[in-house]
């Protein structure tokens, strides 16, 4: 029984030439019908089931890289997502930080009023005031997620819709 080895001593001899039925002039017994001999070619058979497998091989890697491709489109659709996520997420904060800097500063007018020893001062700055408040809810998002149904408080309120 040949092992592997003997095979692998065959596939080494490159010199070996295929055979093809070999014509004789000497005549056949009459008693045996000429027998056709198939030769079979080990290195045309390994060559086509090489060809064959090479066709397998690259017909999995065309399937791998539309899939490859498809990932790289998911990917592309889900960072540009995130990135409109994060434009949004910073312009809200710089929006709240240039509120929060108002509302800093109407808080100090507010308790610098208040300590007030001029009571028509007091009265003066109450109203405008009065005024910069209306100013500042005006400003904001009316309607926002901050905001109960029913209530008219937007001053608080920077949340974007």
């Amino acid at each position: 029984m040949p092992d592997a080895t003997s095979d692998a001593k065959s596939d080494a001899k490159s010199d070996l030439k295929p055979t093809a039925p070999r014509q004789t002039d000497e005549a056949a017994p009459a008693s045996l019908p000429p027998v056709p001999v198939n030769v079979i070619d080990f290195r045309r058979y390994r060559l086509a089931r090489l060809i064959r497998e090479a066709s397998d091989q690259q017909g999995e890697l065309a399937r791998m890289m539309r899939e490859s491709a498809d990932e790289r489109t998911q990917l592309a659709q889900a960072l540009q997502g995130a990135q409109r996520h994060l434009a949004t997420i910073a312009d809200s904060y710089s929006h709240l930080l240039t509120r929060l800097a108002r509302e800093k500063d109407f808080r100090t007018a507010c308790q610098e009023a208040a300590e007030l020893e001029d009571l028509d001062e007091m009265i003066r700055r109450r109203d405008a005031l009065t005024s910069e408040l209306l100013d500042i809810r005006r400003a904001a998002r009316p309607g926002g997620p901050c905001l109960g149904p029913g209530l008219g408080l937007t001053a608080g309120c920077d949340r974007p819709n």
